[in-house]
């Protein structure tokens, strides 16, 4: 990442409800200005557009929820971003708050590495558009009753789904809900999305993989739309936004990620899903 020259600002965004959140954005302030850094904290979570205007970095403190919500401005400004786990499972927030001062320090040095991760592209009927780092879900708001979606893509017919709702996933999104869905792990490097029905009455409804270039269209019938709820990253649309059918690809656009010097995604998923 070059020296300690190339980034001159950095902007601290925090989920001020995590135990000892002041006191490290205190010691990260500290390291910076004795690095004669700038720092920036905005005043609004999530962020304004136009938050990241001329930052050079971004620290997240909190868990992966908190740095979701910096995505849509990180991707708009090539901001690249570095979470402090004060969460609990912390898949996105690479980095220990017991060593936050130092790991400022090793991102200032440009001792680490920047990973870019795809990002899902979300349309609606009446052109809410949105970014996902994660997933794009519909899910049923009536508990006690099923949707029926269906999907196709390029003009295919895919599959009707009578389910709970659907996870459209990338790679990154593969260890969220996806995964308690039972849904497939994929490697950040794999350029692709996933498709996991949620509880499908139809047992051999399957996770679906596609490659970029696909895109796909989801259909609710007209009860079924009724009672949708349409999240990215975990963002609820407004009732403006939850309009049928939905069109979802790849992005052309890529979230910029810091990440420790030989960071291992394997170590990762064996240290979280404590596998043998």
């Amino acid at each position: 990442m070059g020296n300690m020259s190339t980034i001159r600002r950095i902007a601290i965004v925090a989920n001020r409800t995590k135990p000892g959140v002041p006191a490290l954005i205190a010691e990260l302030e500290r390291v910076a200005k004795g690095a004669g850094v700038e720092t920036l904290l905005p005043d609004s979570y999530p962020l304004r557009a136009g938050a990241l205007k001329g930052c050079d970095a971004c620290a997240v403190l909190g868990g992966d929820g908190t740095l979701l919500g910096v995505v849509s401005q990180a991707v708009e400004w090539q901001v690249p971003v570095f979470g402090i786990n004060r969460g609990k499972l912390g898949f996105l927030a690479h980095y220990a708050s017991e060593d936050a001062g130092e790991s400022l320090l090793a991102v200032l040095r440009g001792d680490c590495q920047i990973d870019r991760r795809i990002l899902l592209e979300c349309r609606t009927r009446g052109g809410c558009r949105a970014l996902a780092l994660n997933d794009v879900v519909v899910k049923t708001r009536n508990h006690s009753r099923m949707m029926r979606l269906q999907v196709a893509s390029g003009g295919e017919f895919v599959s009707s789904y009578r389910c709970d709702g659907l996870i459209v996933t990338t790679p990154t999104g593969s260890t969220a809900y996806n995964l308690s869905a039972g849904g497939p792990l994929i490697d950040p490097g794999a350029d692709v999305f996933a498709i996991t029905p949620i509880c499908p009455h139809t047992l051999s409804d399957r996770s679906l993989i596609l490659p970029r270039g696909r895109s796909i269209t989801v259909a609710a019938d007209e009860e079924s739309e009724g009672f949708a709820d349409i999240t990215v990253d975990g963002v609820q649309f407004g009732p403006e936004c939850t309009q049928f059918p939905l069109e979802i690809r790849l992005s052309e656009q890529t979230m910029p990620i810091i990440q420790p010097k030989g960071f291992s995604h394997f170590k990762l998923l064996r240290d979280k899903l404590r596998w043998a």
